[in-house]
């Protein structure tokens, strides 16, 4: 039986110096390569960018390099996958590499599960390289985020639901799982592997947590079933809870060993987490009010 077509679509912004390692591993899977294509999609970057992308794609026939103004992640990705062909689409990101059976696991899992619409995979880190000052993203069991880096789905269950909410800056991979969940299953495959290394982390000031929270607004607004069936009933509540205090708290736990392998660099994590959590607490409120007002005049 003929393998699936894929199409993989990758969306960066300004990390010229990272795309070489998704590149790679994308070039070397162990699927057969004219059964996928790459489409990796400019969103109007102001680096090197352009020029990097068109030379890590030429010595590949399966690979192209799309160009967008800057528009933001959501429109990215609905450019990728408006251009590709494949009956499975595969989402990853600029700074993460591949497993060299990511591909084959797709194509495995769906066709064992064709009532499936969608797939989480596994993805890891590099534990040695983890500080209190790194980002990574770690997904060992199935979850309601539908983490962007690692997540493929059948190509109708995006024509259905329209694709992603370009109006939405974030929590966008959250409201295309909400969507897609709402219509058949959206499975975890463990096999189904990508790392996402360790970044240089940056603590959210005022405008990146609002950002955040009109993301997670869009998602209560849009789903409030699955909103309330995964996150809780009252988005206010949901947020000073969740977000503020044990999200704050998981994080102490943690890097807590680093108080004694190194106390200054704890001690430096530790107020910059707790001011970034003092400015989600001071914003949050506001948000609430004003969103809950214009909630209650649109009725």
């Amino acid at each position: 039986m003929e393998r699936p077509f894929i199409d993989v679509v990758v969306p960066t912004f300004n990390r010229a110096r990272l795309l070489e390692g998704i590149v790679r591993s994308l070039a070397v899977q162990d699927y057969p390569r004219e059964r996928y294509q790459v489409v990796l999609v400019d969103d109007g970057s102001s680096d090197e960018t352009r020029p990097a992308l068109e030379r890590l794609v030429r010595p590949y026939d399966n690979f192209k390099a799309l160009h967008m103004e800057h528009a933001g992640l959501s429109a990215a990705k609905n450019l990728g996958w408006r251009n590709g062909r494949g009956e499975i689409v595969a989402f990853t990101d600029d700074d993460c590499v591949a497993d060299r059976r990511w591909l084959e696991a797709i194509a495995a899992a769906f066709a064992e599960h064709p009532k499936a619409l969608g797939l989480q995979g596994k993805t890891l880190t590099v534990p040695e390289q983890v500080t209190p000052f790194t980002h990574q993203i770690v997904v060992r069991r199935p979850n309601t985020i539908y983490q962007g880096c690692n997540v493929a789905y059948r190509r109708a269950a995006l024509l259905s639901v329209g694709g992603f909410d370009e109006a939405a800056h974030y929590a966008e991979d959250s409201q295309l799982g909400a969507a897609v969940s709402a219509q058949g299953p959206i499975l975890f495959c463990p096999d189904m592997l990508i790392i996402h290394p360790p970044r240089p982390r940056v603590f959210a000031g005022r405008a990146e947590w609002e950002q955040r929270l009109t993301g997670w607004w869009r998602l209560y607004r849009r789903y409030p079933d699955f909103f309330r069936r995964t996150r809780g009933r009252h988005f206010l509540v949901h947020g000073i809870v969740r977000w503020g205090f044990l999200s704050t708290a998981k994080e102490m736990l943690i890097h807590l060993p680093w108080l004694f392998r190194h106390p200054p660099s704890y001690m430096k994590f530790l107020a910059r987490l707790l001011r970034e959590r003092s400015i989600l607490c001071a914003t949050l409120p506001r948000f609430w009010r004003a969103h809950k007002d214009c909630r209650k005049s649109s009725r």
